[in-house]
């Protein structure tokens, strides 16, 4: 597995942790199947702007070398906090017909960006352990 590939597949990560999520909490929770779906398609005002936005990076990362995958996984979490506060506007917008408060989209530009690096810490940490195995472009 090339380094550009694997940057391109831990941009699933998030999805992992968030059905790695719905599993255990139904089970530790005793949720039935339909509460269980029900929660899984509410994160679709999150999902579908971060597949938009992984596809956007998936494009950029294809063939890049490890430094610039590095650049890329430190730059990312901040243009998803940015990315996503602007999708959410956009969607609040249609549903309101009004404009969100900036304190609010402050407010998700710096969650969403504080998550980002969260999530994104994992798979560049293994990008980084695993520089030297994985196969250059």
């Amino acid at each position: 597995m090339t380094k550009s590939r694997f940057f391109q597949l831990s941009l699933f990560f998030p999805f992992g942790v968030w059905c790695i999520y719905l599993i255990v909490s139904s089970l530790l929770n005793g949720l039935d199947i339909s509460l269980l779906l029900s929660r899984l398609f509410d994160a679709y005002p999150i999902f579908i702007p971060y597949f938009i936005f992984a596809a956007i990076l998936w494009k950029l990362s294809d063939k890049k070398p490890f430094i610039q995958l590095v650049i890329l996984a430190l730059v990312a979490p901040l243009l998803w906090g940015f990315f996503y506060a602007f999708s959410h506007a956009v969607q609040y917008y249609f549903k309101q017909k009004a404009v969100e408060p900036f304190s609010i989209l402050a407010i998700m530009v710096f969650w969403a960006t504080v998550a980002g690096y969260l999530i994104e810490a994992v798979p560049l940490i293994v990008l980084t352990v695993l520089r030297n195995d994985l196969k250059s472009e």
